[in-house]
């Protein structure tokens, strides 16, 4: 069994940035500061991160081109800039585009690689130290050592990590999220729910990590879909990212799953965003996994496992996540080939092959 590690210092609370006495001169004098064009300025999480730097006498440059999805030639941009401005740290606000892709910038500029080979992890040897500062509930990045990126050229999106790619330390203020609106909401909040059910899919799956999965999926459950209606109430807001930096916590133990895998053709080719693939295809893949897994989920989600299930399944169905849904069939082999490929399916309780990958598609 492999060992559990997670080297992250973590600070969680409403202005846990601003009012930190973090010392940021131990990560270097210069920084980059990733972001996406316009959410980490209205979240209020980029002016505090910037008062905060200045008040620490550390210097800093913002890369602020990620879009959702980040490419890897954004990531090779970013990589430039800071190599230019001879930065020695890296700060990733926003979702999990800004701070995978500060992720992948870490361990390029560090290792000398153009972005193109950061998923050859032989050549990873190390990163630059990163800071995560989360404005979504969903990835669970800031406490992962994993990364993905999108290649327009090759049209593929694919999934990396290694063990420097930890986060240094992570601020997590569910204060920057009352921006964020409904249908973000709902969509990063179902990537949330897929860790955390993905840590009992996952062939390595470690009961350490149970009793975050059972509260995590309970507090989606029942939270999701009042902050949905209800954004600006922080303290449901606060249960949401501690159930997403919950979620983080157990994938960066168990690794993601045919769950992820099966999304990212479908975030490639049709645009669907990665929160709602995963909320697209759960529900089936609970029925393809559960007869493996009845032991596990009895374990993990106690004596009402029976009915926990069952209201993840309702949760899913009470969203309209077909509308507007057109999905080409002659795709589908393609598609398959790719999720075939994916790093992600050597986790997987069972075997899976292309007729079954297919026949999920096809369910959609």
């Amino acid at each position: 069994m492999m060992p559990y590690y997670i080297p992250v210092r973590v600070y969680f609370d409403h202005g846990c940035l601003k009012n930190s006495n973090f010392n940021f001169k131990t990560l270097g004098h210069k920084t980059l500061i990733v972001t996406g064009r316009h959410s980490a300025e209205l979240s209020g999480a980029l002016q505090d991160m910037k008062d905060v730097l200045t008040k620490n006498g550390i210097e800093f440059y913002q890369f602020d081109q990620v879009i959702e999805n980040p490419l890897v030639k954004t990531v090779q941009s970013a990589v430039d800039l800071f190599n230019r401005e001879s930065c020695d740290f890296i700060v990733g606000i926003g979702g999990g585009s800004p701070i995978d892709a500060a992720k992948a910038v870490a361990v390029a500029a560090y290792n000398h690689l153009n972005a193109q080979n950061v998923y050859d992890i032989s050549k990873i040897k190390g990163a630059f130290p990163i800071v995560a500062v989360p404005i979504t509930s969903g990835t669970g990045t800031e406490v992962t050592p994993f990364s993905v990126l999108s290649d327009d050229e090759k049209d593929k999106k694919a999934g990396f990590g290694h063990e420097s790619m930890f986060p240094v330390v992570s601020f997590c203020d569910p204060g920057y999220t009352l921006s964020v609106p409904p249908i973000i909401t709902r969509d990063t909040g179902l990537d949330a729910l897929s860790h955390l059910i993905e840590g009992i899919f996952s062939d390595k799956r470690d009961p350490v990590t149970y009793p975050l999965i059972d509260k995590g999926i309970r507090t989606i459950v029942k939270n999701l879909p009042r902050v949905i209606q209800d954004g600006s109430n922080l303290e449901l807001r606060s249960e949401l990212m501690k159930a997403s930096l919950w979620g983080g916590i157990v994938i960066a133990k168990s690794g993601t799953t045919l769950q992820h895998a099966i999304g990212y053709p479908l975030t490639v080719r049709y645009g669907i965003s990665h929160g709602r693939t995963n909320g697209l295809v759960l529900s089936q893949i609970l029925d393809l996994f559960y007869p493996a897994l009845e032991s596990s989920f009895k374990c993990a989600l106690g004596s009402d496992w029976k009915k926990v299930i069952q209201d993840v399944k309702k949760l899913i169905a009470s969203f309209d996540l077909k509308e507007n849904l057109n999905l080409d069939q002659t795709h589908f082999p393609d598609m398959t080939q790719d999720v075939l490929g994916s790093r992600n399916m050597a986790n997987n309780p069972i075997c899976v092959n292309a007729s079954d990958i297919i026949g999920l598609y096809q369910k959609i």
